[in-house]
């Protein structure tokens, strides 16, 4: 009647296999240790045990994403800049800066020069005030003393005037 018979029965030889194993391995408790399952281990071994292949924290531990990272140390660096700028004005009244202009240098060179030493902080502001004033070509060969916090008007006045 069929052709294929062999190949019927070893199709459902098959199924009937596959369905006791399946029977078999669900009717076994699973084991973590040697006798143990999960219920039976206590906490602390069931940690250490976890622990051998996931980092483990306790549900007290409080874990930050990155992003909680970068605004806490967005917010860390906030606070030290506005110190550092509460500060900075004191600081900048008692220190005396001594900058020396040496002979061909152009207004642009000055400009990085107080920059770098931290006299003015606004190039574009500066150069306006320099212009306006016409000192782009009467800076002053040789040394200017710079002492607390000073307006762009000293700044450019003292790299003008005869010393």
């Amino acid at each position: 009647m069929f052709k294929n018979r062999s190949y019927l029965l070893g199709i459902g030889t098959g199924i009937i296999v596959g369905a006791l194993l399946l029977q078999i391995m669900s009717a076994r408790p699973a084991a973590v240790g040697p006798g143990t399952t999960f219920d039976e281990m206590d906490p602390l071994k069931l940690k250490e045990q976890a622990s051998k292949y996931y980092q483990v924290f306790d549900k007290e531990t409080k874990l930050f994403t990155q992003a909680d990272f970068d605004a806490g140390v967005k917010t860390k660096l906030k606070e030290e800049t506005d110190k550092l700028l509460a500060s900075k004005p004191q600081a900048q009244q008692q220190t005396k800066i001594v900058v020396y202009v040496q002979p061909n240098l152009d207004a642009t060179a000055v400009t990085e020069l107080l920059i770098k030493t931290g006299i003015i902080s606004d190039r574009k502001a500066f150069t306006a005030e320099l212009e306006k004033q016409g000192g782009n070509f009467k800076i002053q060969v040789g040394p200017h003393v710079f002492e607390g916090v000073l307006d762009m008007k000293q700044v450019v006045a003292n790299l003008i005037a005869v010393q």
